[in-house]
């Protein structure tokens, strides 16, 4: 399994994201926020379930979707690199 490496980007979307859902519900916050790590978790063992990122300009970014969230990650031989997570209603982070 490859390890998780967790850009400074995505650590600050999965907090946003938590701190947005939870002003409604902290119990789904924390529901929402466990399904997007145990992904993450499959995403270790089978580093290519994901897609193509079909808006991606670097060809070797896949995207997860999970629930109504998209997880960016680029794979590297040693590691996962996790780029952004953001709501399928935001737009895609043009830095891709």
């Amino acid at each position: 399994m490859l390890p998780l490496r967790w850009t400074d980007r995505a650590v600050s979307d999965l907090a946003g994201i938590a701190e947005f859902i939870s002003r409604t519900s902290a119990i789904y916050a924390e529901g929402v926020v466990a399904h997007i790590d145990y992904r993450l978790q499959l995403l270790r063992a089978h580093p290519q379930m994901g897609k193509h990122a079909p808006e991606a300009i670097d060809l070797d970014v896949r995207e997860l979707v999970v629930e109504n969230h998209r997880v960016f990650y680029r794979v590297h031989a040693d590691a996962i690199e996790l780029l952004a997570i953001v709501h399928g209603r935001q737009q895609t982070p043009r830095a891709f």
